[in-house]
């Protein structure tokens, strides 16, 4: 009776699946290989070589940024020119003041806007002497220019605590003829005035 060969190990389904997986690591391992000598990237030296044509140049790339730099830069007769500041003439009294409340004008600007007004912007300082909470808003100040009563707009409303002090602005929107405006400040027992001037540049 004839003896029968064994079976070489690689034949069964056991050494396949160990041959196969073997192959494949193989393989996966000559790919990174390779990618990582660069053989893959034969397609890619052009777009580098653009890439460094475009950094390589900073006249055209600083270039690319300068006219946007240039547009914020105020030429003359441009639209930044002509709104430059105007003067404003505060008087020498500065600090008015009743009972436990006291507003003091640090500064004054004015120059046209987009609509062909004047806007007049007051920076004041709200002190509070008293004990208790107080408001610091837009509603306190209003402005007389050639017999009308200008309210400012919207936007100072501010609560200063107790024995504190606080700064903010109040802007006026003015037709565009304003030179003389007089500042009104409302109290609770009364109103304090101080005369403003206003010239162009």
């Amino acid at each position: 009776m004839a003896e029968e060969k064994p079976n070489n190990w690689w034949a069964t389904l056991p050494g396949l699946l160990t041959a196969a997986a073997a192959v494949i690591t193989a393989v996966t391992g000559l790919l990174l290989g390779m990618g990582q000598l660069g053989m893959f990237d034969a397609g890619r030296p052009a777009a580098s070589t653009a890439s460094a044509s475009g950094t390589g140049s900073p006249a055209a790339s600083t270039g690319a940024a300068q006219p946007g730099a240039g547009a914020s830069t105020s030429a003359p007769g441009s639209g930044t020119g002509n709104r430059a500041e105007w003067k404003v003439a505060l008087p020498a009294e500065r600090t008015y003041r009743a009972a436990d409340v006291e507003y003091e004008i640090l500064n004054a600007s004015a120059r046209p806007d987009v609509s062909g007004k004047i806007a007049l912007t007051l920076t004041l300082r709200c002190t509070n002497h008293g004990r208790y909470d107080l408001n610091f808003w837009d509603s306190t100040f209003r402005l007389n220019v050639g017999g009308v009563s200008y309210s400012p707009d919207p936007g100072l409303n501010e609560l200063v605590a107790g024995d504190s002090s606080k700064s903010g602005g109040v802007r006026f929107t003015l037709p565009a003829d304003t030179r003389d405006a007089l500042l009104r400040i409302k109290f609770a027992e009364g109103e304090s005035t101080a005369q403003l001037t206003i010239s162009p540049p």
